[in-house]
């Protein structure tokens, strides 16, 4: 347990959902479009198919709660490349909020 500003901002997570698992419940996009991101589809091409969308997915971690099916939903860490939700590159290492540059109140490094 640590207060919210020590949390990694460098740890980029994305759920990942088994479609041989999955029973197609339903349970992941509803609790993602009405508590979260709305980032699960609902259907592929006109059939019912839940997959997660990338760019909007901010791994919360709910929809892996709301599965029923042990193992069907994992978040699986990004370590390299762009971020698809912010386009912006996976940094390697741990940087929290008390030193992020979109803090105005950062604390300095010293020089």
């Amino acid at each position: 347990m640590t207060d919210w500003q020590y949390l990694n901002l460098n740890y980029v997570a994305k759920a990942k959902i088994d479609q041989d698992l999955c029973i197609k419940c339903g349970r992941c996009h509803i609790v993602c479009e009405d508590t979260s991101h709305q980032a699960i589809t609902n259907s592929v091409d006109g059939v019912r198919k839940f997959v997660v969308k990338d760019e909007e997915c901010v791994g919360c971690n709910l929809c892996v709660v709301a599965c029923p099916v042990e193992d069907c939903i994992t978040l699986v860490q990004m370590t390299h490349g762009v971020d698809p939700r912010t386009g912006t590159p996976i940094q390697p290492g741990y940087a929290n909020w008390t030193t992020h540059p979109n803090n105005p109140m950062r604390a300095q490094a010293a020089e």
